[in-house]
C-alpha cells in the first residue's frame, strides 16, 4: 500500500514543493519515496510516489517503475499477481523482483490497460506511455482504493489524497458546502451518489473506471460492470460454489510478506474470515477487537468465545468515549481525512487502528462487503419477501420465521412491517434520514433528490448492489483507507472479490435466508467451521454510540457549538439553539444530525484556519 500524486502540465513544481509533499505522502509510504519528469513538447508529466513495503521488500520494487518506455505508480494489491507472472512469463517476459508492481507494468506493457479485466485486488495507478503520449488513471472494481483529480484549463492533478493536491496546486481550494449540506441533510449514504467531493473542482475516479488522459483531454471510461446471468444450480452445489470463490478469494489475500492482524467483532462475517484463515489456511492468528463500555452495543462474551475457540492471540480495545479527549482526537481524524468524519464508527476504528499500528502491524484484514453479498441488513428480509411472494409456500413459511425470530429484533417500526415492499415497491424513505425537525433547522428548503442506479432487474439484488457501489461500502472503505493509511497499515477485505461478488448477484433469491436467518448461504459455508453460538446467532448489534456518550451538552460546549462558523451558512443558528438547548434523549436521527454538525464544524475550522 502506498501514495501516488501527480500533475501533468507546464507549470515547474519546486524542490522545496516536492519535499513537502513528501513529506504529508509519508504516512501511506514510509518505507521510500520516488518521483520522476517525463518531459515531452506540450509539458511535462511530473510522478510523486511513497512506498508501504508489503511484497518483495527489496529496492529494486521501489517505484516510480518503468520499462519499456511506460512508467507506473500503484497504490494496493494485486492479489492473483502469481498467477499473471506465470502467465507472462509463457510470452517470455522475465522478472527481477517477486512485486507485483514489476507484474502489472508488464501486463500493461503486453495487454495495454485492458489488462485490468485480468486483475483480482485494490488499486488505483497511473500509468504513462511515452511512445503513445498517453496516460491512465485506473481504480478498481469496489473502490477499495481512492484516487482524486482536478482539472484546470491545461493542469491536470491527482492524488491517494486531496492534501497531495492541495500542495501541488499551491492556491486556496473553495469549500463544497453542497456535499456538506448533503451530509447534515440526509446521512452518510448520500456522499456517494455522485463523483464529487467536499472541494469544488475535485472528484474521485469512480469505481471500476479509468480516466484516458491524452493531449490534454479526459476521458472516462468504465471498463467492469459485474454479469449478471442469474445461475439456477441447486442450493447445495450453490453453496459449494460461493465457497469455493470465498475460500480462493481469502487465499489470495493472505498473500505478504508481513504479518496480518484480523478485526473481529462478534459478527459472523469477520469470525467467518478469521475461522477459514485458522482452520482452513493454517494461518496464526493475532485479532483486534473493539469492546464498549455501553451494554447494548457490548459484544464482549461473543467475541471472548471466538478468540478462546480460535486460540488466538488477541487484544481487545475497551473504548469509553467519556474518558477520551473526544474532540482533539476527532480533530486529528478530520484533518488526515480532509474530510469531516462519516460516523461515530470511524472514529472508533481511527482509535484501533492505532492499537494496531503501536503492536507493528502493516497488514490487517477486516469483513467489509459480506452484508452487501449475502444480505445483512434488516431491510434486505424485507427485500427478500417481496422476491418470494409468488411462491406461496415458501412465502408462508419465511413470513412466519420472520415474525417469530425477526421482527422481536428490529427497532425501526418502518422495518417491522412484512409488506413494506410487497406494498410499495418503490419506498426508499428510510435510506436517507429525514425527520420533520430538519425542514426548520436548515436555512434553505432542499428538494431530496433520491438517485438509485439501476444494476439488475431483481429489486432486493439492485438494492444490495446501490449500497455495495454507490451508499453504504463506498463510506466505509473511504473512512477505513483513512484510518488504516493514517498509520501506515494496508486495509484488506476478502469479501470484496469480483468472483465471489457475481457469484452471489446471480445467486436465485430463495437462497439468501432460511429458518428466519439471513445470510443462509454464508453460515452454511462456515458449518463446521466456525461454532454454531456464533454461526447461527442472529443478533446484528454492530458499534454505536449515542451524541451524549461523546459531547457533554454543558454551557461550555453548547456556547462552542454556537460559535460563528460557516457552517451556519447550511444550518438556521437559532433553530439549532432551540434543538440543543434542550438537552434532551435526542432520536437516532438527531443524533446522527448532531454528531455530523460537530465533525463539519471542526472541518471548516480546520480548513479555513
Amino acid at each position: 500500500m502506498c501514495g501516488i500524486a501527480g500533475y501533468i502540465g507546464n507549470r515547474n513544481i519546486s524542490k522545496s514543493q516536492r519535499d513537502q509533499l513528501f513529506s504529508l505522502m509519508k504516512n501511506r509510504g514510509p518505507d521510500d519515496n520516488g518521483y520522476k519528469k517525463i518531459n515531452d513538447v506540450k509539458g511535462s508529466t511530473n510522478l510523486f510516489f511513497s512506498r508501504l513495503a508489503i511484497l518483495d521488500k527489496s529496492k529494486d520494487s521501489n517505484q516510480p517503475f518503468s520499462f519499456n518506455n511506460k512508467t507506473l505508480i500503484f497504490n494496493g494489491e494485486i492479489y492473483n499477481y502469481v498467477e499473471i507472472r506465470d502467465e507472462l512469463i509463457k510470452y517470455g517476459y522475465k522478472f527481477k523482483t517477486t512485486s507485483d508492481t514489476e507484474v502489472l507494468i508488464k501486463a500493461l506493457d503486453l495487454w495495454g490497460i485492458d489488462c485490468v479485466k485480468k486483475l483480482e485486488g485494490m488499486w488505483a495507478f497511473f500509468f504513462h506511455d511515452s511512445v503513445k503520449k498517453t496516460s491512465f488513471l485506473c481504480r478498481d472494481r469496489f473502490g477499495e482504493k481512492p484516487i482524486f483529480y482536478m482539472k484546470k484549463l491545461n493542469d491536470f492533478y491527482f492524488g491517494s489524497e486531496i492534501k497531495f493536491i492541495k500542495n501541488l496546486y499551491d492556491k486556496k481550494l473553495d469549500i463544497n458546502f453542497s456535499k456538506l449540506d448533503d451530509l447534515l441533510r440526509y446521512g452518510y449514504k448520500s456522499l456517494n451518489k455522485n463523483t464529487s467531493s467536499n472541494f469544488k473542482n475535485i472528484s474521485s475516479v469512480p469505481s471500476g473506471h479509468y480516466l484516458q488522459i491524452k493531449n490534454n483531454q479526459v476521458q472516462k471510461i468504465r471498463y467492469w460492470k459485474a454479469t449478471y446471468e442469474q445461475n439456477e444450480l441447486d442450493e447445495k452445489n450453490y453453496i459449494k460454489l460461493l465457497e469455493d470463490k470465498l475460500f480462493k478469494s481469502i487465499e489470495i489475500r493472505l498473500r505478504s510478506d508481513f504479518p496480518i492482524a484480523f478485526f473481529l467483532s462478534g459478527g459472523i462475517d469477520s469470525n467467518a474470515l478469521a475461522f477459514i484463515a485458522k482452520n482452513h489456511f493454517n494461518y496464526n492468528l493475532k485479532t483486534y477487537s473493539i469492546i464498549s463500555t455501553d451494554k447494548r452495543y457490548d459484544e464482549s462474551d461473543m467475541i471472548s468465545y471466538a478468540n478462546s475457540s480460535l486460540n488466538a492471540d488477541y487484544t481487545n480495545l475497551n473504548v469509553d468515549l467519556k474518558k477520551i479527549n473526544f474532540i482533539e482526537s476527532l480533530k486529528d481524524q478530520i484533518n488526515y481525512h480532509d474530510s469531516p468524519v462519516a460516523t461515530i464508527n470511524s472514529h472508533l476504528s481511527f482509535l484501533l487502528y492505532k492499537k494496531v499500528k503501536k503492536d507493528g502491524f502493516k497488514v490487517s484484514i477486516s469483513g467489509v462487503g459480506s452484508d452487501e453479498i449475502f444480505s445483512g441488513y434488516y431491510d434486505h428480509h424485507l427485500l427478500y419477501l417481496n422476491e418470494i411472494k409468488n411462491n406461496k409456500e415458501l412465502y408462508s413459511i419465511s413470513r412466519k420465521n420472520w415474525k417469530s425470530y425477526v421482527k422481536p429484533l428490529v427497532r425501526n417500526p418502518i422495518l417491522r412491517n412484512d409488506k413494506l415492499y410487497i406494498n410499495n415497491p418503490e419506498y426508499r424513505n428510510h435510506i436517507f434520514q429525514y425527520e420533520k425537525f430538519k425542514s426548520k433547522i436548515f436555512c434553505k428548503n432542499k428538494i431530496e433528490n433520491f438517485n438509485e442506479s439501476k444494476y439488475v432487474k431483481p429489486l432486493m439484488k439492485n438494492r444490495m448492489a446501490n449500497e455495495m457501489f454507490n451508499e453504504i461500502v463506498p463510506v466505509v472503505l473511504k473512512e477505513d483507507d483513512m484510518n488504516s493509511m493514517h498509520n501506515s497499515i494496508e486495509n484488506r477485505s476478502p469479501f470484496l472479490d469480483k468472483n465471489l461478488f457475481e457469484a452471489g448477484l446471480n445467486m436465485p433469491s430463495s437462497y439468501y435466508v432460511k429458518n428466519g436467518l439471513a445470510k443462509w448461504p454464508l453460515r452454511q459455508i462456515i458449518k463446521g467451521i466456525v461454532p454454531d453460538k456464533i454461526r447461527m446467532n442472529k443478533r446484528k448489534i454492530g458499534f454505536n454510540a449515542s451524541i451524549k456518550d461523546i459531547f457533554e451538552f454543558n454551557k461550555k460546549n453548547i456556547n462552542f457549538l454556537l460559535e460563528d462558523n460557516d457552517i451556519f451558512k447550511i444550518v438556521d443558528k437559532n433553530n439549532f439553539k432551540k434543538l440543543i438547548s434542550k438537552n434532551k434523549n435526542f432520536t437516532g436521527v438527531e443524533n446522527n444530525f448532531l454528531f455530523s454538525f460537530l465533525s463539519i464544524k471542526l472541518f471548516l475550522e480546520n480548513t479555513q484556519k
